[in-house]
């Protein structure tokens, strides 16, 4: 027989080897579809959803001034407030921004390309830190979870210039360094954990509320109960995080504002208050609703960290690194319900790190994500009742299955199909009819970074009124901002926000104003 001619034994072979390749080659198939596939929800519609709001409009104006007057402030008509988005949000965000404007130009899609980035970063971070806790299938599901939830919102988030998103990366990449040092309480390792965790607390103060009880915590059970680890393990991350946030903080007040040391720490204190420690009964009642509620994974959080609590149990290390992610959850979600105004966004940390538990609770209790299919197309085909434990595996895979895919679509219709973008048309007709030079009042701050209009904002202490007005039920910020006899202003624009909180009473603007265009829910008024 010549050697081009197969044999039977051979073509079994062959076969048997074209399989074992296609089967092999899967993993990379699927990881260059979900690769394509989060680029295209990270990116299609970029700058028109979600429309850019109050809170991005604000953190914007930062890498705008530092590059146009080189101050790292925020900028209204009467100069630079150094005290309001500063705080927000910390130079992690901002500098990386100035440097894409200073590159490519001010521009709404050359900041949002940076947070594309920083999204990309997270979501690889986050499936090394699932995929060393659980492995690959779990790692999978923890990833489609996170990016799917509506209660965390991390596309929505990570598409705009928001901390969370930038914050969770950080967070993470910590997390995985600090575990991987346990192994060998390696003071390097700890160090850059420590660091990283640091840069988390900068990014968005949100996350030192987490962090620094967190750690704590973590110290005293493996004080008490773990006993696994060296007290250096928990002592140097959490003095390097403390280091970073005070070092940051004394930044800010000694330098950034132009007044005394003194001044610009009162400010930086009225500033940072607000929505932190609200402690009210009806909030509290809103914000376990909330996390009970079919947005946050289908209803399924509090049977999940039911779970987690029996994963930490076994005083092992693995255990104590579930148990870990355990407290820093409970943390945040505690001070959400207890301390915050209980907006979900407030839990984005901890739903985050959630989905851990949430794959990981599935990954029990289906052997692995694994359906007995035999059983099933025996049942299908004879008749027969299903096994229990195969009945139980497909709801529960249902389940799952529904968790992720109804929040994805909506997520991804809305991306598709993006509501009209308001902004930009009022922003276009702002350029083509109002002069540059014209004073405009509003408290929409998105339309001071699209124009380069002369806007007047509220002060930016006014907002803890704000905050009071709408989530506690006090007085209006108009009571206390007369923008009128204060400012004069040519022009007033009214928008979702200010329309929200009050700022601008209906009847001073029937008085002294005119109505000129309505755009969206913009509303431009032109003194009489």
């Amino acid at each position: 027989m010549s050697d081009d001619v197969n044999g039977p034994g051979d073509s079994i072979t062959v076969q048997h080897s074209a399989v074992a390749n296609l089967v092999n080659s899967c993993p990379y198939a699927i990881t260059a579809i979900a690769i394509v596939a989060v680029l295209f929800l990270a990116l299609y519609n970029l700058t028109s959803y979600p429309t850019t709001w109050f809170d991005e409009g604000s953190h914007l104006h930062v890498p705008k001034t530092l590059v146009r007057f080189g101050v790292y402030a925020d900028y209204s008509s009467e100069g630079f407030r150094h005290y309001g988005p500063t705080v927000g949000v910390g130079p992690t965000v901002m500098l990386p921004i100035a440097a894409a404007f200073r590159l490519l130009g001010i521009g709404l899609l050359q900041a949002r390309l940076v947070m594309v980035v920083y999204l990309m970063a997270t979501v690889l971070v986050f499936y090394r830190l699932a995929y060393e806790l659980g492995g690959r299938r779990m790692a999978w599901v923890a990833m489609a979870l996170l990016i799917s939830s509506r209660g965390v919102s991390l596309l929505e988030y990570g598409r705009q210039v928001l901390g969370e998103v930038p914050g969770l990366l950080f967070l993470t990449s910590g997390l995985g360094v600090w575990f991987v040092g346990w192994r060998r309480a390696d003071w390097r390792r700890l160090m850059v954990a420590g660091l990283l965790l640091g840069l988390a607390t900068i990014t968005k103060n949100q996350y030192l509320l987490v962090l620094a009880p967190s750690l704590g915590l973590a110290w005293i059970a493996n004080l008490l109960y773990y006993r696994t680890a060296p007290h250096r393990v928990f002592i140097v991350p959490g003095i390097i995080v403390a280091v970073c946030f005070a070092l940051w903080q004394v930044y800010m007040i000694l330098y950034l504002g132009p007044a005394t040391a003194s001044e610009n720490l009162e400010s930086f204190r009225v500033a940072t208050a607000g929505a932190a420690m609200v402690f009210s009964p009806s909030l509290m009642k809103r914000g376990v609703s909330e996390l009970l509620s079919h947005n946050v994974y289908l209803a399924a959080l509090l049977p999940v960290l039911m779970y987690g609590s029996a994963l930490a149990l076994p005083r092992q290390r693995e255990a104590q690194r579930w148990g870990v992610l355990l407290i820093l959850v409970v943390v945040n979600l505690v001070w959400y319900v207890v301390g915050s105004i209980s907006w979900l966004r407030y839990a984005f940390p901890g739903l985050a790190i959630a989905s851990l538990f949430v794959a990981r609770f599935f990954h029990d209790m289906t052997d692995g994500f694994r359906l007995d299919w035999k059983n099933l197309r025996d049942g299908l085909s004879t008749g027969q009742a299903f096994s229990r434990s195969s009945a139980l595996r497909g709801a529960m895979l249902i389940w799952l299955a529904a968790m992720i895919l109804l929040p994805l679509g909506q997520t991804v219709r809305d991306i598709v199909a993006p509501p009209f973008n308001a902004p930009a048309a009022m922003a276009a007709y702002l350029d083509e009819n109002v002069p540059r030079d014209a004073l405009i009042e509003t408290w929409e701050p998105e339309m001071g970074f699209l124009t380069d209009h002369n806007y007047h904002f509220p002060p930016p202490l006014l907002l803890n009124t704000a905050v009071g007005y709408v989530w506690l039920g006090g007085s209006p910020p108009s009571q206390e901002y007369d923008f009128v006899e204060a400012h004069h202003p040519d022009w007033v624009l009214v928008g979702e926000f200010s329309r929200w909180v009050d700022v601008y009473p209906r009847d001073t603007l029937q008085t002294d104003y005119r109505l000129v265009t309505s755009i969206g829910a913009y509303e431009l008024y032109g003194l009489k």
